[in-house]
């Protein structure tokens, strides 16, 4: 009996180790720590659920936007609202759709009264995309699907 409950206990450690590699679970007040900062980097923060098709189909978009831009003062931050997804299935979901931008779980009460907090007008679609950069006094607000080129655009539009 120990020896299931020893081997049981060092299956949900690897699981958890797993997991935290992979995302961070965070609250709305720890996750706007990551984005609102004095500095002269732009956060692009994309929300989005793994059973969301739109989610899923600009996914490549924004890896591919990360990709060409990780050298410069911008960050993409994603940000899973599947609170109560299992960790394995996330991470599989994360290394399939090849996420290497910072992953987080935001562990907020399904209400959705936490939404207010990230963005007035916002009512709870998705996906949706967050630009910031707090050294600017800049923020836009998109729930759309993004497509290619169209993150270069706001970025342009918005001064960045």
């Amino acid at each position: 009996m120990k020896k299931i409950i020893l081997i049981l206990i060092t299956c949900f450690s690897l699981l958890i180790t797993s997991f935290a590699q992979d995302v961070k679970v965070v609250k709305i007040e720890e996750l706007k720590k990551e984005y609102i900062k004095t500095n002269d980097t732009t956060y692009i923060v994309n929300f989005f659920a793994t059973w969301c098709g739109p989610c899923v189909q600009e996914m490549p978009v924004i890896n591919k936007f990360y990709l060409a831009t990780k050298n410069k003062k911008i960050q993409v931050l994603f940000v899973s609202l599947d609170g109560g997804i299992a960790p394995a299935k996330l991470s599989k979901f994360i290394k399939k759709q090849k996420m290497e931008a910072p992953v987080f779980v935001l562990n907020e009460s399904s209400d959705f009264s936490w939404l207010p907090y990230i963005d007035k007008r916002w009512q709870g679609s998705i996906p949706a995309t967050m630009i910031v950069n707090s050294n600017k006094n800049v923020k836009a607000f998109f729930e759309t699907p993004m497509e290619n080129g169209q993150l270069e655009f706001y970025l342009k539009k918005l001064g960045l």
